[in-house]
């Protein structure tokens, strides 16, 4: 991978509008193909499980709020808005449950 130095505000949104869609997906994938795997009895284990689940969604919660700080010239469609919206909101409960599950 090359580094190229943005030198403003436009050009680092031109730059991420690019690359985002890819690396939301690889996020989501990430989190489902670790979520699959058994969760481990142990204490210990079970709660690094549980960590690093919460982490991989607040991962895909910040890329997702870039991706809407990079589109916020176009309009987004009825369809694209609902998609958005479903997809933040599961990210959202998901989160919930993560820390409901903290407080027990």
């Amino acid at each position: 991978m090359t580094l190229k130095t943005i030198k403003n505000l436009r050009a680092l949104k031109k730059r991420l509008k690019k690359t985002l869609p890819q690396k939301v997906s690889e996020v989501i994938n990430s989190y489902e193909d670790f979520c699959s795997h058994p969760i481990p009895e142990d204490a210990k284990g079970f709660t690094a499980h549980h960590n690093a689940c919460r982490s991989a969604v607040v991962h895909a919660e910040t890329l997702l709020k870039l991706a809407r700080w990079t589109d916020e010239e176009a309009e987004v469609s009825g369809l694209e808005a609902d998609s958005n919206i479903n997809l933040e909101r599961l990210f959202n409960e998901a989160a919930e449950e993560e820390a409901r599950f903290g407080e027990d």
